[in-house]
């Protein structure tokens, strides 16, 4: 065997380990972004049926993993600044600032959260469907005036999200989010006028019976 040959083996020899070490890095955090994504989805179920300590409980375990997490930004940012950790910390900034807005705590701030800037620019744009949801339920409740702060709320995050251009690259999906925004927001307003105006005609028509 020639020199070269040797070289050109332990040269093929070393890259495998270290892309292997890698590899096992990847799988480890793949499957805690996974469990942070499934913990978040959780805590906003629970959320919706009103039982926020389970919420706050997910929210907790999710926020350890995401700790975690970080690790990777360092050892191995590469991997880190892959879309399965952008998607984990988007997830956690919808589920969190959402447990804020239906529990009337203070919002926490981007800092508090610690997540990169794209996965927050991505979790706001997908807790505009979030709190639409929670729109609906209370005008099943004929609470309109809610509906109305709520919706003025994800009209907050549309609007600044709108001030916002880059390239697909640096926010994966981000326009796509303010463009489902848009639309959830203008169904959402014709939803409260509605029930609003639903509401109204079942309080004449009640008081008409009453006076027969």
């Amino acid at each position: 065997m020639s020199l070269d040959e040797e070289v050109i083996r332990e040269n093929i020899r070393k890259a495998g380990q270290e892309l292997t070490i890698l590899d096992e890095s990847r799988e480890e955090l793949l499957a805690l972004t996974r469990e942070i994504t499934r913990k978040t989805r959780e805590a906003i179920f629970a959320m919706h049926r009103g039982d926020f300590e389970k919420s706050m409980q997910m929210l907790r375990e999710a926020e350890t993993l995401l700790r975690e997490v970080e690790k990777y930004k360092k050892e191995s940012p590469n991997i880190y600044y892959g879309g399965s950790t952008l998607s984990a910390q988007a997830e956690y900034v919808e589920a969190t600032t959402l447990f804020a807005i239906l529990s009337h705590q203070r919002i926490p701030t981007i800092d508090e959260l610690r997540v990169e800037p794209q996965a927050y620019l991505l979790g706001m744009g997908d807790l505009v469907g979030e709190i639409r949801r929670n729109i609906l339920d209370n005008l099943r409740k004929d609470d309109v005036q809610r509906a109305w702060d709520l919706l003025q709320l994800m009209e907050t995050v549309f609007f600044e999200l709108s001030k916002l251009s880059f390239p697909e690259t640096l926010a994966p999906g981000l326009r796509h989010k303010i463009d489902v925004a848009r639309a959830l927001i203008e169904n959402t307003r014709k939803d409260i006028l509605f029930s609003e105006k639903s509401s109204a005609l079942t309080r004449m028509f009640q008081k008409a019976l009453k006076e027969i």
